[in-house]
């Protein structure tokens, strides 16, 4: 029989965990930005935190605080976030996280707009002016 895998219910944290070795940094990141407000996020990086500490590692994680102000808050979260899910990669930890979960389809962005469909729509569109 399978371990029993614990699961949590966060939108942010399921679409970042499935997307984060299959697209580039650069769009996943502008994906997490366009899609998600500021509280979700930060909510999304302290259940992170939480879940990280839980798993009492051996390794040292990068210093994040639970809360960032400034007008380059969101894009701090989200670096955040990819800075312990950086280190967790690196010492090949990520599978230690819980099971993240969405509550629904409606609740992630479209990964396909930032891979490619958006451009072959826009080149089709250029084709007929």
């Amino acid at each position: 029989m399978a371990a029993a895998t614990n699961v949590v219910v966060c939108d942010v944290l399921c679409y970042l965990r499935n997307k984060f070795d299959k697209m580039p940094a650069k769009l996943l990141k502008s994906s997490l930005a366009d899609f998600y407000t500021v509280e979700v996020l930060c909510d999304a990086k302290k259940q992170l935190l939480d879940d990280i500490s839980v798993l009492n590692l051996s390794v040292k994680m990068p210093h994040v605080p639970q809360r960032r102000d400034g007008d380059t808050r969101l894009t701090r979260e989200i670096d955040d976030m990819f800075a312990l899910l950086s280190r967790l990669d690196e010492h090949k930890h990520l599978d230690d996280l819980p099971r993240y979960v969405a509550s629904g389809p409606d609740s992630m962005p479209s990964g396909r707009i930032y891979e490619g469909d958006l451009s072959v729509l826009l080149n089709m569109m250029k084709k007929n002016e």
